[in-house]
């Protein structure tokens, strides 16, 4: 968002990252950003109301889905600035 311009409102960063992520990434990456939208929602729940589980594979699943959405916020970087590479 930095990159961009923009930076989210305080106390809803992370749904603020997604919705942007959303309009950056355009139709085109729709479903994974709506898997990962379904996320944030579901660890909110676990993190703050503590009435829900999440099993092994839902985790792991989870985890190849964020690799994947941050792999193309590094591609939106490198595309947009390439002196703002970074290694994780």
């Amino acid at each position: 968002m930095l990159l961009k311009e923009f930076r989210p409102a305080d106390g809803y960063q992370h749904k603020t990252v997604v919705e942007f992520m959303a309009q950056c990434l355009g139709e085109e990456y729709k479903n994974i950003v709506e898997r990962f939208d379904r996320m944030r929602r579901k660890r909110n729940i676990f993190t703050y109301e503590i009435d829900i589980s999440i099993s092994y594979t839902e985790a792991e699943n989870a985890f190849a889905t964020a690799t994947k959405f941050v792999s193309l916020i590094k591609e939106i970087i490198k595309r947009d600035n390439p002196q703002g590479h970074f290694k994780f």
